[in-house]
């Protein structure tokens, strides 16, 4: 019988579950980290741990900066915090890669990055700054971040609450955001299979965003059959079953 096993790491003051089966502990494994969204935490993600260690990976869930144990008297505002946190998301994960591979376990250079809202959003970030990053999940997150800051800086605005920056130093922030935006530098996929998943009566992260991304990428030959999309009907912000059990079998079948 097998046993999944949970451990709790600090990597460089990042907290982190890590799900394997307990025989494959030490065994250099093909790895995916799994990032939470807005609010969220760590442990919020451990039903999708636990099913992609029952196939053989290991799989790291991290906290994301100013949630779970790295909660501070910032956490009451996160919402102005969203980009720093963001930001702050691609830089822990080059931490989390540098120290699996000084533990010698990823095996084959397959380092499979996913996440849901918020962290499906740092993951479409990240593949515009790591090559390798092998393979991607974006779950009800958006590519484009450029136009989903500038609604998000708008809806904040209209709600009445005061922004700590001034209206120059948001427009230098957005235009910096750019850089992150992978509806904007298609390039940076590189064929790199692409998953994504949305609900199509999602509010909070609009399911536009990832269908008009997908028919983006439909429409330039060079990336084949890398983009599996898929949408579910009368499903909002929330990440399903039938989503999760999608992900963890294209995660497989593409490693396979």
């Amino acid at each position: 019988m097998n046993v999944i096993q949970v451990e709790r790491v600090m990597w460089d003051g990042i907290p982190a579950l890590i799900c394997v089966k307990d025989i494959l502990h030490d065994s250099v494994l093909p790895t995916v980290t799994y990032l939470h969204g807005f609010t969220g935490a760590k442990e919020d993600n451990l039903s999708i741990g636990y099913l992609l260690a029952e196939q053989g990976f290991r799989v790291i869930l991290p906290d994301a900066y100013l949630h779970g144990e790295r909660e501070n008297s910032d956490s009451a505002h996160l919402e102005l915090h969203f980009f720093e946190i963001i930001q702050k998301n691609i830089t822990d994960l080059k931490i989390i890669y540098d120290q699996l591979n000084n533990l010698h376990l990823i095996e084959n250079k397959s380092f499979t990055l996913a996440g849901t809202s918020m962290g499906g959003i740092t993951t479409a970030a990240a593949l515009t700054c790591y090559p390798w990053i092998s393979q991607a999940g974006i779950m009800m997150g958006t590519a484009m971040l450029h136009t989903f800051s500038e609604a998000l800086i708008r809806q904040t605005e209209e709600k009445g609450v005061e922004l700590p920056l001034s209206k120059q130093e948001l427009m230098n922030m957005l235009d910096s955001l750019k850089q992150y935006d992978l509806s904007i530098n298609t390039e940076k996929i590189q064929n790199r299979p692409l998953f994504i998943w949305h609900g199509e009566e999602d509010r909070v992260v609009p399911y536009h965003h990832a269908k008009t991304f997908y028919d983006q990428l439909q429409g330039d030959l060079s990336y084949g059959n890398t983009i599996t999309f898929v949408n579910e009907k009368q499903t909002g912000h929330k990440v399903t079953r039938q989503a999760r059990l999608a992900l963890v079998d294209w995660i497989a079948q593409s490693i396979a």
